[in-house]
């Protein structure tokens, strides 16, 4: 029973790096192609997001790992996904333990730039 209840990281991983391409090719999408309405849910997740990345919490938690990768959104979901996760389960962080979440976190900070993300981090305060 155990075994069930237990969180697959690997299976959420797979999840979040399909996210990211499912936000990145609407991304690209022209208004023309979609209509206004069916963008509601994805512009309230990607503002969420964008929320939640001003959080020195957060910061403290993935800007030590985006050191270590390019700016491509999949490299990054790869580099944040654990760290948060982690601190999720063990109760430290408080965030939706949602793929598109997650996905969406990926897509804004390889827009906005790793460096730029985390300029104002510093490691020897946090």
């Amino acid at each position: 029973m155990s075994e069930q209840n237990e969180f697959n990281i690997h299976e959420f991983q797979e999840k979040v790096l399909k996210a990211v391409e499912v936000i990145s090719y609407s991304e690209k999408l022209t208004s023309d192609i979609i209509q206004p309405q069916s963008t509601d849910g994805f512009e309230k997740s990607k503002q969420e997001v964008e929320e939640a990345l001003k959080s020195k919490d957060i910061k403290k938690r993935i800007c030590p790992a985006l050191k270590s990768v390019t700016d491509e959104a999949s490299n990054i979901a790869n580099a944040i996904t654990p760290v948060l996760v982690g601190a999720v389960l063990g109760g430290t962080l408080v965030i939706p333990l949602n793929p598109i979440f997650f996905g969406w976190m990926a897509v804004v900070i390889a827009k906005a730039g790793a460096a730029a993300l985390c300029a104002d981090y510093d490691s020897k305060e946090n």
